[in-house]
């Protein structure tokens, strides 16, 4: 009986032991896993990647090296209508600003009900010119004629010049420009029948101007001559015009050029005969030879013209005494003037 009761107590013991380092190691296993997960939820955040805040970029600045303003272009602008009315041009003025140079046009009407007239500015690249045409102009009070115009020579700008046009009642002025010269063209209203037309040319401070043989300054019977570009550089003559004003007969050659000198060589001169020989020796194109060889100019002077080749000839007869002349060139507009004093 007694060792029945010592193997029981005995079987206690062992089991109390067993049990107590099964639960120890139990909770061992326990405190175990759960380091391990906060060990790993660490490393997640550690390897989150850090979010990048986007670069601003900065804007380009829409303004170009010419100084291009907003609502400038050079696309043909054409503001008004065309009407019967009749109208007065009472002014033209130049105005220098800080981005650009104004002119101004002031045009008036006593008609009762007339409405805006029609103004036109056309970009002529190849000429180098502005132009502006308006129409029905039946009295003129400015002061710009075909011989006064306005010098700028600012930004590109060279010049306000009134140009010949074939009807009487139809004024057209060109703008000089040399450069990537831009423009604006506006009007407004002041009071009653009288507008105010605006065209704001922008300069172009970037331009460098080309060094070009202009021709004479002075009047003279002795031979002339300039040295410009050949046909090598595309030299060519696109038309002509005329004017004879106080006892000078003004004859004008358009010229061009595929270089940045539009002018091209000539040489003139009398002959034995006094007639006055105008020689291109080398251009790649003349229109006005194509056109006919002679043209009637005002006071019995009359010009033929050759083309041999490459070579165009103007031959001035009619003059009397061998007259003084000058022969000059402009750039924008790209003339070259024979100029006559009779």
């Amino acid at each position: 009986m007694k060792k029945r009761l010592y193997v029981y107590i005995l079987v206690l013991i062992l089991s109390s032991v067993l049990l107590s380092g099964c639960t120890k190691k139990e909770s061992e296993k326990v405190d175990t896993q759960t380091d391990t997960s906060v060990t790993q939820q660490e490393e997640k955040e550690e390897e989150k990647p850090v979010e990048e805040k986007p670069v601003e970029e900065k804007e380009e600045s829409t303004q170009d090296s010419s100084g291009n303003l907003e609502g400038f272009g050079k696309e043909k602008v054409v503001l008004g209508q065309a009407s019967e009315f009749e109208y007065i041009l009472d002014s033209i003025e130049a105005k220098e600003g800080e981005k650009y140079y104004e002119f101004t046009f002031k045009i008036s009407s006593s008609q009762e009900g007339a409405v805006t007239p029609l103004f036109t500015v056309t970009p002529l690249p190849s000429k180098g010119v502005f132009r502006v045409s308006l129409t029905n102009i039946f009295d003129d009070n400015s002061t710009i004629t075909h011989s006064k115009g306005v010098a700028i020579n600012k930004g590109a700008i060279t010049a306000l010049t009134r140009i010949v046009t074939d009807s009487d009642t139809t004024r057209g002025y060109d703008i000089g420009v040399q450069g990537n010269n831009q423009f604006k063209v506006d009007v407004t209203e002041e009071g009653s029948s009288t507008w105010v037309f605006s065209v704001k040319v922008s300069y172009d401070t970037n331009y460098t101007a080309p060094v070009i043989d202009f021709g004479s300054t002075k009047f003279s019977s002795e031979p002339q001559k300039i040295e410009g570009v050949t046909s090598q550089q595309g030299a060519k003559i696109t038309d002509y015009s005329y004017i004879y004003s106080g006892g000078i007969l003004k004859f004008s050659l358009e010229v061009a050029s595929g270089a940045s000198n539009p002018i091209p060589s000539l040489t003139a001169q009398y002959n034995d005969e006094g007639v006055l020989f105008v020689n291109f020796p080398s251009l790649e194109q003349d229109k006005v030879s194509q056109w006919g060889s002679v043209i009637n100019l005002p006071a019995g002077v009359k010009v033929e013209i050759s083309r041999t080749g490459q070579e165009s000839v103007y031959m001035f007869s009619g003059i009397n005494n061998r007259k003084p002349f000058r022969i000059s060139a402009s750039q924008s507009p790209n003339l070259v003037n024979i100029e006559i004093d009779l």
